[in-house]
């Protein structure tokens, strides 16, 4: 089973709101299958993270609370914080529209840190449904070992073994047990 220096994942965070926006159809509940907080904390991401290893976990603010508490569920300690401006998205949400995500850090073992002279606050245009931009990964890249895992992916990206529903029709609770990765649709 290949052992990951870097992972990334935007997990399927519990929304109870299944029906929301103008026609009903723009909640995640609509666009895939979300998992409990149990669940999320009990996937077994160790059976394929190296010993050091970093963990990039997106959280949407109303989750924020429980993103640490996932993180650290997974051996790694938080470092630091992404920020992502979704531009020209009205958001979703109760008390706000919701148009920022966070993107949370954290080192499992010996990371030595990244020292990066960049900025962790990106505001860039959305993409279709839970894509990240392409911002966000020119400005790890350069910082993450390989071999690389994004879990819960939308889109294959070079560089990266990619696995989800969106990407390669590939529950990442098989991957994670099984460590065989689908080829993609």
């Amino acid at each position: 089973m290949v052992k990951y220096n870097t992972i990334e994942m935007d997990p399927p965070w519990p929304y109870k709101d299944k029906n929301i926006g103008w026609r009903g159809e723009e909640g995640a509940a609509c666009k895939y299958p979300l998992m409990s907080l149990e669940e999320l904390k009990a996937l077994p991401i160790s059976n394929v993270s190296n010993k050091d290893s970093v963990l990039f976990l997106w959280v949407t603010i109303p989750f924020l609370p429980q993103g640490p508490k996932v993180l650290e569920g997974y051996g790694y300690s938080y470092k630091t914080s992404i920020i992502w401006r979704k531009i020209m998205s009205h958001g979703m949400g109760w008390w706000f529209r919701g148009q920022c995500e966070i993107c949370l850090v954290g080192i499992k073992g010996k990371v030595k840190a990244f020292h990066a002279q960049k900025s962790n606050f990106i505001q860039t245009r959305a993409r279709k449904h839970s894509q990240k931009p392409e911002e966000f990964y020119e400005l790890i890249e350069p910082f993450c070992g390989i071999p690389r895992l994004e879990l819960f992916a939308s889109t294959k990206r070079d560089g990266w073994d990619s696995v989800g529903f969106d990407c390669n029709n590939q529950d990442v609770r098989d991957f994670l047990q099984t460590g065989i990765l689908k080829n993609e649709k």
